[in-house]
């Protein structure tokens, strides 16, 4: 009984609380449904200039509103920097200084964008960035424009299902994402728009924890799943240790198994 207990209270430390209350969840779900657009299209970094003071004072105001870390199908958690951000940006600052060609990227779910950011610093990568909420590809978008080069990096909103109309098709050697597979559901929205973006020879780098308690996915899974479609195959490239074991996957098609960048 004891031993029963501390598994409990164990598991109730690392749960994400994504689904904590859910009287809590509903509520701050109707509330956000009035105040996040849900929609898909694209953002041109020229736009941004055309934002007024009170169009960003009521984004900061949307941002504060958010009472959960995610609400799904209305909030994917974007005004949020997660650990496995840092963990993939970290992966990349070698990549970003060993190419020596022009490298399309995508970063799919890119919330703050840190790890496209990264890669953006350098000419060579022409990188895009995609986020389910409109609002936060708008505050992802000031920190683009604060780093941004040569190319005219884009800007793609909306759910996974919408985006292969926008999204230009094989056109990515380098999709990257992180935090964006704790959800089984997603799965395979979430292949359709790797299959739909990348090009054959192309790679992803996927950054996220090996189990998401509470809702379930988690790396072992998602490898699971392209196991079982056998579209792309994955192996691990990196283990990240703390309390909840992180891990970067690269994952590449079956005709394929490693790119050079």
């Amino acid at each position: 009984m004891k031993n029963e207990k501390k598994e409990n209270l164990l598991l109730d430390m690392f749960k994400f609380n994504f689904f904590d209350e859910e009287n809590q969840q509903k509520i701050d779900e109707e509330k956000s449904k009035e105040k996040l657009s849900i929609e898909f299209g694209q953002i041109d970094l020229d736009e941004l200039n055309q934002i007024e003071n009170r169009s960003k004072n009521e984004i900061q105001e949307k941002i504060d509103s958010i009472q959960s870390d995610l609400i799904p199908a209305v909030y994917e958690g974007g005004f949020k920097t997660w650990e496995c951000s840092h963990d993939l940006v970290d992966f990349l600052r070698s990549i970003g200084e060993n190419s020596s060609r022009i490298v399309n990227v995508l970063e799919i779910g890119c919330g703050s964008g840190l790890p496209g950011l990264e890669l953006n610093r350098h000419e060579h990568f022409h990188v895009d960035f995609q986020d389910f909420n409109r609002e936060v590809l708008l505050e992802t978008g000031e920190q683009v424009k604060k780093n941004r080069k040569i190319y005219k990096n884009r800007l793609f909103f909306g759910d996974w299902a919408d985006l292969t109309s926008i999204i230009p098709a094989k056109h990515y050697d380098l999709l990257l994402t992180s935090e964006t597979i704790y959800n089984t559901n997603n799965y395979d929205k979430l292949s359709h728009l790797f299959d739909h973006a990348l090009k054959d020879d192309g790679v992803i780098f996927l950054a996220a924890k090996v189990y998401y308690f509470g809702v379930q996915g988690g790396t072992r899974q998602f490898e699971n799943y392209l196991r079982e479609k056998s579209q792309f195959q994955s192996r691990i490239v990196r283990v990240i240790d703390g309390n909840v074991q992180r891990e970067i996957l690269q994952i590449t098609r079956t005709l394929f198994n490693k790119m050079n960048i």
